[in-house]
């Protein structure tokens, strides 16, 4: 399988899992490589009926040093995670449906405009507890350990690349914590009324007993809003260029 990556020497201290003068597609830098390797197909390797151009361009309509550049490979491995946890936990050797290949790619642009702009901002820097969470993250979206890494394994991708989704998941999460502080209390007559409302999976339950599953729901609801409403502003002052034949 072909992959790229983008590598520059930068001196952003929070890359603390590789090399301190390596960064990845949405770090300062000048030095672009492309990386081509090739895996045996008797190990398992998956390619992309995409191969491995650029699927998007982050900040910039060609790739340059403050932008980010999301790979098909990208694109690929996040779609068949989720389609690896469906598949309860087997690998999912067959072509990648266009629309989950669209949703993933919108996800990663999501992603990126949000990492893009907190470290524009200065948010902060993820630390080790906030990376390992988000190595669990994605670990999760392939339904365990085991399957992320027979994933890995199968696409040939390494922890370098691993590291990267990681990291800027990691910094998606600083900024969220920035700016959405106390904007995800749940009060009570909220829990209240969802529960009244029936509109809930808990039906037959008394309500002390799904209270917090309830305020969960509406938690989640609430950040989901929330990074939604700064995607659209976001996207409308960054320059976006989508590049892949199954983009939205």
């Amino acid at each position: 399988m072909a992959r790229a990556i983008v590598l520059a020497c930068a001196s952003f201290a929070w890359v603390s899992f590789v090399p301190a003068c390596m960064s990845f597609p949405w770090a300062s830098g000048a030095l672009f490589t492309s990386t081509a390797r090739a895996q045996d197909a008797s190990e398992g390797a998956l390619a992309s009926a995409y191969g491995d151009g650029v699927a998007a361009i982050v900040g910039a309509p060609v790739p340059r040093a403050d932008a980010i550049v999301l790979l098909h490979s990208d694109v690929d491995f996040r779609a068949r995670l989720r389609l690896t946890r469906e598949l309860g936990g087997q690998v999912p050797r067959g072509p990648v449906p266009p629309d989950l290949l669209r949703a993933s790619l919108d996800e990663l642009v999501g992603e990126a405009l949000i990492a893009r702009e907190a470290r524009r901002v200065q948010v902060g820097i993820p630390g080790a507890a906030a990376l390992r969470e988000e190595r669990r993250a994605l670990e999760s979206l392939a339904g365990g350990v085991e399957a992320f890494s027979a994933l890995m394994v199968a696409l040939g991708a390494t922890e370098m690349e691993i590291a990267a989704m990681v990291e800027r998941r990691a910094m998606v999460r600083l900024f969220l914590d920035a700016n959405l502080r106390g904007g995800t209390q749940i009060e009570d007559a909220e829990v209240v009324a969802l529960y009244e409302s029936g509109e809930h999976p808990f039906l037959g339950q008394e309500l002390d007993e799904v209270r917090e599953p309830l305020r969960a729901i509406l938690r989640r609801r609430r950040i989901e809003n929330a990074v939604a409403r700064w995607i659209e502003v976001l996207r409308g002052r960054t320059v976006v260029r989508m590049v892949a034949p199954y983009a939205s």
